[in-house]
């Protein structure tokens, strides 16, 4: 029932509260956004001081409800803005922009969320062309051991299928510009416009990569999955195994 899980979540905050080196908490997650299921634990992002020394996450169960929770100094909430940008993600920006303050001492809350707001509409570099050409063998090099386990009865066939997926949906994302969707959200990101909304996702810019992924998603097949890498090739400039090079600078000589 919903008084439980807040009741759980009022009991928690008064032990954060109550110490001097907390400055504000946020409400994140499934929770603060009004989609959480049977499964959705309560999400609490903790502000700490920067004279702090250590960060912390942990999990406690509360009259049957888990609260899972994270605790960071402000200057590591800054680095992992930073950080994650670099990898086209947006994950702790995302939280707190999100998040409902559940108290905030010192303004800082606000404070971070208007400087996550600015990554959420900051725009990925697009990769060099060295990248590009890294990438586009790594999925070819993925498809074929596929086949090769397909055609051996390897029981690892459904490992390397998923595993291959995962990694053209990412290497898709960074060559467009655009945030790698986290793979437990994925399908609903794709399925679900409201879902999608709710956590701040752009639409994914390539309608028909969508439909080939979700086809690929849903139909376990090695010729699914090739037609998603053969679409990605295509918008790549495309890949020809036979005669593929790639020279790069080595290190100086010694």
């Amino acid at each position: 029932m919903e008084a439980d899980w807040k009741l759980a979540l009022e009991q928690f905050i008064e032990d954060w509260k109550i110490k001097d080196f907390v400055e504000a908490a946020l409400l994140t997650g499934s929770y603060a956004v009004g989609l959480q299921t049977k499964y959705s634990e309560v999400d609490v992002y903790i502000v700490l001081s920067d004279d702090v020394e250590w960060r912390e996450r942990g999990n406690v169960v509360i009259n049957g409800t888990l609260i899972e929770y994270f605790a960071n100094p402000v200057r590591q909430i800054r680095h992992y803005f930073e950080e994650e940008f670099a990898q086209n993600s947006r994950a702790t920006a995302r939280i707190i922009v999100i998040g409902k303050v559940l108290f905030d001492r010192t303004g800082i809350a606000e404070v971070l969320k208007a400087e996550a707001l600015e990554y959420m509409k900051r725009p990925f570099e697009r990769p060099d062309e060295t990248w590009v050409e890294v990438a586009k063998y790594s999925l070819w090099d993925m498809l074929d051991s596929l086949k090769d386990a397909e055609d051996r009865n390897d029981p690892s066939s459904g490992y390397l299928y998923h595993l291959a997926l995962s990694r053209a949906l990412e290497v898709y994302s960074k060559f467009l510009g655009v945030e790698i969707p986290p793979v437990s959200k994925a399908y609903r990101l794709f399925r679900d416009e409201r879902f999608r909304k709710a956590y701040m996702f752009e639409e994914f810019p390539d309608r028909e990569f969508v439909e080939l992924f979700l086809n690929a998603l849903e139909r376990s097949k090695a010729e699914n999955l090739e037609r998603v890498i053969t679409h990605i090739f295509e918008k790549m400039g495309g890949f020809d195994i036979d005669g593929w090079r790639l020279r790069t600078k080595a290190l100086d000589s010694l």
